[in-house]
């Protein structure tokens, strides 16, 4: 008499293999909302606006970003987290949004638009009025873990498109010696440490997978992606896509 094998115990065996594939994490957040603040620790209408972004911070439905600019290091205290890229991305910004110069604390939402980063209520009516009106985040980025790598993938019917990648610090406390905040203590929450480009989107898809090796080796606490779209002049424009990498162990 033949045995022929059960088909649930060939199921249960293909599952265990297909899980081997796949190393176990947290889920990757996808946000709702994307805020930038423009902020330095040398400036003395920045702290409130700092206290914004790290409530903004503990909230999982909106990706938070503290970008710190060196504009102000001549003041006295040279920002400890401060990047002349940052500084230059916040420029690229003013070109897009039709400004002649720069200002801290500055919130920008969604890549969209800017509000002063201390008026909690502009804030949120930008960041309501996009969402209601689909403007937010409409690209869903996909993530999968497969052995140590992580890929990363979105579609949209979506013009010239960048994707990017941020490394940042989750929480930071800075004792300021010198300048317009000597003697404060402050903490910043979601510090951006540094960033680059992924790839860019062709025919409306990207994919690009990454060793998780390469993200560890960074050294700071979270990564998130960005897909932004970039204006005609070349600028940073509306971001339509965002998650969190939740689990970087390689």
């Amino acid at each position: 008499m033949t045995k022929y094998r059960h088909p649930r115990g060939i199921m249960i065996v293909a599952f265990a293999l297909l899980a081997s594939l796949f190393s176990a994490h947290a889920a990757d957040k996808n946000p709702s909302a994307v805020i930038e603040l423009f902020t330095s620790q040398g400036c003395s209408s920045c702290p409130p606006a700092d206290k914004i972004l790290s409530d903004y911070a503990k909230q999982d439905d909106v990706l938070a970003l503290s970008w710190h600019v060196d504009y102000w290091n001549y003041l006295g205290w040279r920002d400890t987290f401060s990047d002349e890229r940052f500084t230059d991305r916040q420029r690229r910004y003013a070109v897009s949004f039709a400004r002649r110069g720069v200002y801290t604390p500055q919130a920008v939402v969604n890549g969209r638009n800017h509000v002063v980063g201390s008026r909690l209520a502009d804030i949120e009516a930008l960041r309501t009025a996009y969402q209601s009106s689909g403007k937010g985040l409409t690209v869903p980025l996909e993530t999968q873990r497969i052995g140590k790598a992580v890929h990363i993938s979105a579609k949209a019917d979506a013009g010239d498109a960048t994707l990017w990648i941020v490394y940042f610090d989750r929480q930071k406390q800075v004792q300021i010696e010198r300048g317009e905040n000597r003697g404060r203590t402050i903490s910043y929450h979601n510090v951006v440490r540094d960033f680059s480009v992924l790839g860019m989107m062709t025919d409306g898809q990207v994919d690009v997978t990454l060793p998780l090796a390469e993200l560890k080796k960074k050294g700071f606490d979270s990564c998130a992606i960005l897909l932004q779209e970039t204006t005609s002049s070349g600028t940073p424009g509306a971001i339509i896509g965002a998650t969190v990498l939740q689990d970087m162990e390689g």
